[in-house]
């Protein structure tokens, strides 16, 4: 059996989990396109606007470039918009390890980690992530290029904006919205509803 033909964008170390689950999806990454392809070197072809030049070679891109901060969250959205000028497919790749709920909706380029858990009724927009671990409750909707770190806990009914970040192992507690362009730092949790751009860290740890 011929494996389609993937495109990866991105050569660190979330691309390579996104190759995996790429593989286990009947994929081969043929093609990496990153300014430093480390582990990616055999397959590398250039930066990720070579991609242009190289699209007739594959079947499907991958986005392997995740986001840690805001300014990350902004760059991450410049390659959505370098995927999609392509033109190629860009699948949702989910990892079989992963748990989703009869129902539960995943839009194209969206990424689902091994050991993430989707309820029912939930609804993950176009190029957003759930990593490793993850659990989104029933009902909740996640935006575009939004990112839930391992770890992360949203509860039922909630609502996460475009282009947000919720840190690893941080909560979201059942029915809150939290809005577009917020950062909920690594451990932290939002009690109640949070306004777009909001920033919440955690408190520094004091050694005595």
């Amino acid at each position: 059996m011929t494996m389609a033909r993937l495109a990866l964008i991105g050569g660190g170390g979330l691309a390579r989990e996104v190759a995996e689950v790429a593989e286990l999806s009947g994929f081969s990454v043929t093609g990496c396109y990153a300014l430093d392809p480390r582990s990616f070197s055999a397959v590398h072809r250039g930066r990720p606007e070579d991609l242009e030049n190289h699209k007739a070679d594959y079947d499907a891109v991958a986005l392997g470039i995740g986001a840690v901060d805001r300014r990350s969250l902004t760059r991450r959205k410049a390659f959505i918009e370098l995927v999609e000028a392509t033109g190629l497919p860009h699948p949702a790749l989910v990892s079989p390890t992963a748990i989703c709920a009869t129902g539960a909706v995943i839009g194209d380029g969206a990424f689902v980690g091994h050991g993430a858990t989707l309820a029912i009724g939930v609804q993950i927009a176009p190029y957003a992530m759930v990593n490793i671990g993850a659990i989104i409750g029933h009902d909740t909707i996640v935006g575009t290029n939004a990112i839930i770190a391992p770890g992360a806990f949203i509860g039922g009914g909630s609502v996460i904006g475009e282009h947000t970040l919720i840190g690893p192992l941080s909560k979201v507690l059942q029915g809150v919205k939290v809005g577009s362009d917020v950062i909920l730092g690594v451990g932290c949790t939002a009690l109640r509803s949070l306004i777009d751009g909001a920033t919440v860290w955690p408190r520094p740890d004091r050694i005595t």
